[in-house]
C-alpha cells in the first residue's frame, strides 16, 4: 500500500514565508483545506501518517521540501531558506527505518519542491532555494538509482513544480515563461492560460486520479481534454503561502509514478 506522509499546520502558519504583497494565510481555514486533502489521499488508497506541527517552523506543513525518496534512498535535504532547515530532522528521523538516508551538505541546497521524478528521469530546479552544488550532490544520488538527471533553471517562480507541474509520466502543466522548455524533452507540455497564471496545482495519486487545485478551472479543462481524471479541492490559503498540492506530502512506493519524489515535493 503506497504512504502519504503529510505535516499538521501550525498555529504560527499565519507567519508563513509569503513572496511579494501576498496576505497571510489563515491557520484555521488552511487545516479545513489540508483535512480534504488528507481525505482525498486516503481515499485514493493511501496510508497515511502525520507529524505533529512545529509551531517554531510556521511552514512545516510544507513537509515535501524537507526530503527526496529516490528509489531505495532517502535523500535529506538542506533547504535554501535558513529558518526552514530545522524541518528537517523529525522527518528524517520517521523515514530513516524505510530506506538509508543520504544528506545534502554544505554549501549545497536542496529542496524538494524543485524535484520532479517522472519515470526514469529526475528533473532538478535551479532556484533560489536549490543551488548547483545540491544539484550535483543529488545527481549521483539519481544516477545510483537508475534515473538520469536534468538539471532545469527556473525563473519568477519558487521551485520547480511551482511552474512545472506533473500530470503523469510524461505530461507537464507549465507556466509559460518559467522554465527552457527545450529541457523538458520528450514530455507533453500543456500551457497554463495566462489568467490563471500560477493558480493551477495539481498531484497525482496511485489511484490514477489526478488532485487539483479548484483555482483553475480553464487549465483543469485542458488536462481532462487529454483524458486526465481529475478530483477538484479548494486549496486557497495553502496557495497563499505559495503552496501547492504536491508540497503537502511526500508520497511513498507510488507504483504508477515517483512524481513528488518520492517521494516524493
Amino acid at each position: 500500500m503506497p504512504t502519504a506522509l503529510l505535516r499538521a499546520i501550525a498555529d504560527t502558519f499565519d507567519r508563513a514565508i509569503v513572496s511579494g504583497e501576498g496576505r497571510a494565510p489563515d491557520p484555521n481555514r488552511a487545516r479545513v483545506e489540508h483535512a480534504v486533502y488528507r481525505q482525498a489521499l486516503l481515499d485514493a488508497g493511501y496510508e497515511i501518517e502525520v507529524l505533529p506541527a512545529d509551531d517554531a517552523h510556521p511552514d512545516c506543513v510544507f513537509i515535501e521540501d524537507t526530503a527526496v525518496v529516490i528509489g531505495s534512498q532517502v535523500v535529506a535535504t538542506r533547504p535554501g531558506e535558513p529558518s526552514r532547515r530545522g524541518e528537517v530532522r523529525e522527518v528524517i528521523e520517521h523515514l530513516s527505518g524505510r530506506a538509508p538516508v543520504s544528506r545534502i551538505e554544505a554549501p549545497g541546497t536542496v529542496e524538494g519542491g524543485d524535484v520532479m521524478i517522472l519515470g526514469e528521469r529526475l528533473f532538478v530546479g535551479m532556484s533560489r532555494r536549490t543551488n548547483r552544488d545540491g544539484i550535483d550532490q543529488l545527481r549521483r544520488v539519481a544516477e545510483s538509482q537508475g534515473l538520469s538527471v536534468t538539471a532545469v533553471p527556473v525563473d519568477g517562480v519558487l521551485h520547480l513544480k511551482s511552474g512545472v507541474r506533473p500530470i503523469d509520466d510524461r505530461t507537464v502543466v507549465v507556466t509559460p515563461g518559467t522554465v527552457d522548455e527545450t529541457l523538458l524533452s520528450g514530455l507533453r507540455i500543456v500551457h497554463e492560460p495566462s489568467h490563471e497564471r500560477h493558480a493551477f496545482s495539481a498531484l497525482p495519486m496511485s489511484n490514477g486520479k489526478v488532485l487539483v487545485a479548484a483555482s483553475a478551472p480553464d487549465t483543469t479543462s485542458l488536462i481532462v481534454d487529454l483524458g486526465a481524471n481529475v478530483l477538484p479541492i479548494d486549496v486557497s490559503e495553502i496557495q497563499a503561502a505559495d503552496g501547492g498540492l504536491t508540497c503537502l506530502s511526500i508520497l511513498i512506493d507510488d507504483p504508477r509514478s515517483q512524481t513528488n519524489a518520492r517521494t516524493t515535493q
